[in-house]
C-alpha cells in the first residue's frame, strides 16, 4: 500500500513539474524564443531566411528609416536592450501604413513578404540631421516646390529636404563601371532610354559626357559589398541600387544581383526599371507611397516599371516647374 502511494505521489509529482514549465514557457519566452520571427504560417516560415530574428527586423526598420538606431557609445558599445515584438510595435505599425499594409503593429505574413521583397537601398525615412535631410512630403493633398511653396496638389511623392536642387538645363552623366552581365553598350542604351523618360517632364536635357568634358554631374556603375560610400550592399535578392539627392550625382546598382537588359525572368531584376528609379533619386525624388509609381521603394524580381506614372510626373514637375 505504502509503495503505491508512493508511485500515486511521484506521478503527481511529474505532473505538476510538467504543468509548471509548460506555464512559464507561455508566460515567459526564453531569449531565443523572444528573438525569433513570428510568422502565421509554415510556409511563410519556410520563406523567411531573411528575417531569421526580431533583431533582423529591427535592424532593416533601423535601416530604412522606420525606426532610430540604439545610441552608440565611444567604446563600440550601445545602449541596445532586448528586442521583442511589443518593442517594434510603432516602428512595425510606421512601416504598415506608409506601406498600404494593414496597420496591426504585428509582424504578420503580409508585412514579413513585404520587407523580403527586393527593394532600393535608399531609406524612406531620412532623419534630419543627415545628408539629404528628411523627406518632405507631397502626401495626399499639398506638395513643396524648390522655392519652399506649398502646392495644392495630390499626390503621395516625397522630396529630399536639404538638398541643393539642379539648377542647370543640361546634366551630363556618364559609366565609371560595369559587370559581365551588361554589357557597356546594353547599359549606355537603357540609361539613355530612362535619361529621356525624364526628360519628357523636366526642363533638363541628359547627355553622356565625352573626352575632353568636365567631370560628369551623374556617374554611374556597378559595385559590391563595401564600395566605399558608406552604403555597403548586401548580396543578391536584397538591395538592388541606391543613389544619392543632389547634387551628389552617384547612381550605384548591386553588382551581384542577376540583371535583366531585356524582358526579365521571375528570378531577374530589370535593370531599366531601376534605372528610371534610381535617376528619380538623383534629380531629388524620394521614395513615394504610391505603389505603382516608380519612385515605389520596392520592385520584385521579374517585375517592370519603365513607364513614369502620374505620381512621379507631378513630384518631379512641383520640383523643377518649368514643363
Amino acid at each position: 500500500m505504502a509503495l503505491t502511494i508512493a508511485s500515486l505521489h511521484s506521478q503527481l509529482l511529474i505532473i505538476l513539474v510538467g504543468s509548471l514549465a509548460l506555464f512559464l514557457a507561455i508566460i515567459q519566452p526564453s531569449l531565443a524564443h523572444s528573438r525569433k520571427l513570428i510568422v502565421e504560417s509554415p510556409e511563410k516560415a519556410a520563406d523567411s531566411d531573411r528575417f531569421g530574428s526580431l533583431d533582423d527586423v529591427r535592424r532593416y526598420l533601423e535601416r530604412f528609416g522606420y525606426k532610430e538606431k540604439p545610441f552608440e557609445y565611444p567604446n563600440g558599445a550601445t545602449g541596445d536592450t532586448l528586442t521583442t515584438e511589443s518593442s517594434l510595435y510603432e516602428a512595425i505599425s510606421l512601416y504598415q501604413q506608409k506601406n498600404h499594409l494593414k496597420v496591426t503593429g504585428k509582424l504578420d505574413t503580409e508585412t514579413a513578404a513585404r520587407m523580403r521583397t527586393p527593394r532600393c537601398g535608399m531609406p524612406d525615412i531620412i532623419p534630419s540631421g543627415r545628408k539629404g535631410g528628411s523627406t518632405a512630403a507631397g502626401h495626399h493633398h499639398h506638395g513643396t516646390s524648390k522655392h519652399g511653396k506649398l502646392l495644392h496638389v495630390v499626390g503621395h511623392y516625397n522630396y529630399f529636404a536639404n538638398m541643393s536642387p539642379w539648377t542647370k538645363s543640361e546634366i551630363t552623366y556618364s559609366f565609371t563601371s560595369t559587370v559581365p552581365l551588361v554589357s557597356l553598350e546594353n547599359l549606355r542604351a537603357i540609361c539613355n532610354r530612362a535619361f529621356q523618360r525624364w526628360a519628357a517632364v523636366t526642363p533638363f536635357q541628359f547627355r553622356e559626357a565625352g573626352e575632353g568634358d568636365p567631370e560628369a554631374d551623374i556617374t554611374i556603375g556597378f559595385y559590391t559589398g563595401d564600395h566605399g560610400d558608406g552604403v555597403p550592399f548586401d548580396g543578391p535578392g536584397n538591395v538592388w541600387a541606391h543613389a544619392f539627392a543632389p547634387q551628389d550625382g552617384r547612381l550605384h546598382f548591386d553588382g551581384s544581383e542577376q540583371w535583366s537588359t531585356s524582358t526579365p525572368t521571375l528570378d531577374e531584376t530589370d535593370l531599366e526599371s531601376v534605372a528610371l528609379h534610381e535617376i528619380g533619386h538623383t534629380l531629388g525624388l524620394a521614395h513615394t507611397a504610391d505603389q505603382d509609381a516608380v519612385m515605389y521603394a520596392y520592385i520584385g524580381q521579374g517585375d517592370v516599371k519603365r513607364e513614369l506614372q502620374q505620381d512621379d510626373i507631378n513630384g518631379i514637375r512641383a520640383l523643377y516647374p518649368s514643363k
